[in-house]
């Protein structure tokens, strides 16, 4: 008997309940109950362990678990940075090691050029021999990029540390010891002049140099102040003082001037450097005679007229010193600074005729026209009357192969030869015609500026028109050709000539125009007479307006040449990275 339909349960399967989207479930979902249990737990009731997942169960760290997640490093992950730090600490060290080489090969290059372009006494330091060829190579205008003209301060900072140490008995000075009687006292200076008979020629040679390369940048840096850091220099136009009232604000970007109370002087007076070489023993006269004129030259430029005619006196007593006879007023007279005519010519010397001829020219732009022209006559016919110089040796061939470049890169170059004392005999050398050059158009412009007559004015234009064509010749010589700096002095004395002659042609034709037409101004009477003199005055103007016309265009055209060589030059060492 079947059973019943009524009689049998009726199994259900399980239906899973849907929800409306948008409705929330009353009844919470239950979790699996492993998620709740600890790992050990686990662990313990398990034979064979489920695999534990973090992520199923919560964690008690919440937000700062999921911070330290995000931090933690995987062990590939600490691989590679260990062997990234690893290779930037190798190949930083490395470019450190080769930029330190090429950095020091450079120095040791550049110091060697300069060495080469700069010699310094091998008695000296490493640390004095660099600062020294520092300040001879900043001296150079083309090697200061950012100004274009020598940093004066910069290099006396160079050339005061060279001189500290020379002077210094522990370091360079060893043997450099005041005089016998305590050392010069020099009004508004202090004490000058040291005893260097104990030390080389070099030594002194170099030493000379470094006292006159300050000498130079204290002349340029006079009244310039600086800080107690001494980062800033300023110049006298910025600073208030008696003489500048009101000073000009600084321009943008540089600070202020400090207070009063706080400026320093960059620099010592150029005098106690001058001074120091003019008291020091052991200067050769030539040495010292340089040191007396720049310093004369540097009283005229103050405006010290009388100040300058005794130093340059001092430097005439210098030349007259080193003369070699017991009697010099038979070769000079010391007064008035003539040199006779019947003196030896192997007993003038190139530093009495140095001495004479630049307290001639000092006589000259003072006014004292009556004593520089004898002066001039005298030094000329001095010159003229000089015994020939013999033929100077060739230089000796450079080894240009690669053995003899190497050789000279390892090899120190020896220190050059000595400038000479100029004690010795005057020789005429062909270069010297620049200087005969420059000494005829003196005496020239001095004739026709203080002439009474027509012949006398006319004998000035004589020597003018000498002393152009005398500085013309000398640039076709070879020692001048190849010498840029003696083809310069050569051009500057022709032109100075030039100029001078068309300020003698202007001021002729001028004049006789002037007579032209003052002939042509009278009245009837003598008419045929005065039209007969016309004629002539008419060729006398044309023939001065003529030659007055040649000169102006001789003068155009060397001041287009010179100015064409000076821009060529400027090309040529401002196209290099160094000029030595």
């Amino acid at each position: 008997m079947r059973p019943s339909h009524s009689s049998i349960p009726r199994i259900y399967p399980a239906r899973r309940i849907l929800h409306p989207p948008n409705t929330r479930c009353s009844k919470p979902s239950i979790p699996r109950q492993f998620s709740h249990k600890s790992p050990r737990l686990l662990g313990v009731l398990h034979a064979a362990p489920r695999p534990q997942l973090p992520f199923l169960y919560p964690t008690s760290r919440g937000l700062n678990g999921q911070i330290f997640r995000f931090f933690t490093i995987s062990s590939n992950h600490k691989k590679f940075i260990k062997e990234t730090a690893r290779l930037t600490v190798k190949f930083t060290f490395v470019f450190w090691l080769i930029s330190t080489c090429f950095t020091i090969a450079s120095l040791g290059i550049l110091s060697e050029r300069q060495e080469r372009a700069f010699p310094s006494p091998p008695e000296w330091s490493l640390w004095t021999r660099f600062r020294f060829r520092r300040g001879k190579w900043w001296e150079i205008p083309e090697n200061n990029e950012d100004e274009g003209f020598p940093n004066w301060a910069r290099l006396y900072a160079e050339y005061e540390h060279a001189l500290k140490r020379l002077e210094d008995p522990s370091k360079d000075g060893s043997d450099v010891v005041e005089q016998q009687e305590g050392g010069l006292l020099v009004p508004g200076v202090g004490k000058a002049g040291f005893d260097l008979t104990a030390k080389s020629e070099q030594w002194r040679q170099g030493y000379y140099e470094v006292l006159m390369g300050m000498a130079r940048a204290a002349e340029r840096m006079e009244g310039w102040v600086t800080d107690k850091k001494r980062n800033n220099a300023w110049a006298p136009e910025f600073i208030a003082s008696p003489s500048n009232p009101r000073p000009k604000a600084t321009p943008p970007g540089m600070p202020v001037p400090p207070e009063e109370d706080e400026q320093l002087t960059i620099t010592d007076p150029p005098e106690s450097f001058y001074l120091k070489v003019l008291t020091s023993k052991g200067f050769t006269s030539h040495q010292r005679l340089t040191a007396a004129l720049s310093y004369a030259d540097w009283l005229s430029f103050k405006k010290l007229p009388d100040s300058a005619e005794e130093m340059y006196r001092w430097a005439l007593d210098i030349a007259i010193s080193g003369l070699p006879t017991p009697d010099p007023s038979t070769i000079i007279n010391p007064t008035t600074a003539i040199l006779s005519s019947t003196a030896p010519k192997e007993l003038i010397t190139p530093n009495l005729i140095h001495a004479a001829t630049t307290l001639a020219t000092h006589y000259a732009s003072t006014g004292n026209i009556a004593s520089a022209l004898p002066i001039y006559v005298s030094v000329l016919r001095a010159r003229l009357h000089a015994s020939p110089a013999p033929p100077s040796p060739p230089p000796p061939p450079k080894d240009s192969s690669l053995t003899g470049t190497l050789v000279g890169l390892f090899h120190a170059p020896p220190y050059p030869s000595l400038p000479s004392t100029g004690d010795e005999p005057l020789l005429r050398r062909p270069e010297d015609e620049c200087e005969e050059a420059a000494l005829k158009n003196y005496i020239g412009e001095i004739l026709f500026a203080t002439a009474g007559t027509s012949s006398q004015r006319r004998q000035g234009l004589n020597w003018v028109r000498e002393g152009v064509s005398t500085a013309k010749s000398a640039q076709t010589l070879d020692s001048i050709t190849a010498d840029p700096e003696r083809r310069k002095k050569c051009q500057l004395c022709e032109e100075v000539g030039l100029e001078s002659w068309g300020k003698i042609m202007t001021y002729l034709a001028a004049e006789a125009r002037e007579k032209r037409d003052q002939a042509t101004a009278g009245g009837i009477k003598g008419l045929g007479s005065r039209l007969w003199g016309r004629g002539k005055l008419d060729e006398e103007v044309e023939e001065l307006e003529g030659e007055e016309e040649g000169v102006v265009m001789r003068l155009a055209k060397l001041r287009q040449r010179m100015r064409k060589e000076e821009y060529e030059d400027m090309d040529r060492k401002y196209a290099r990275t160094f000029v030595f």
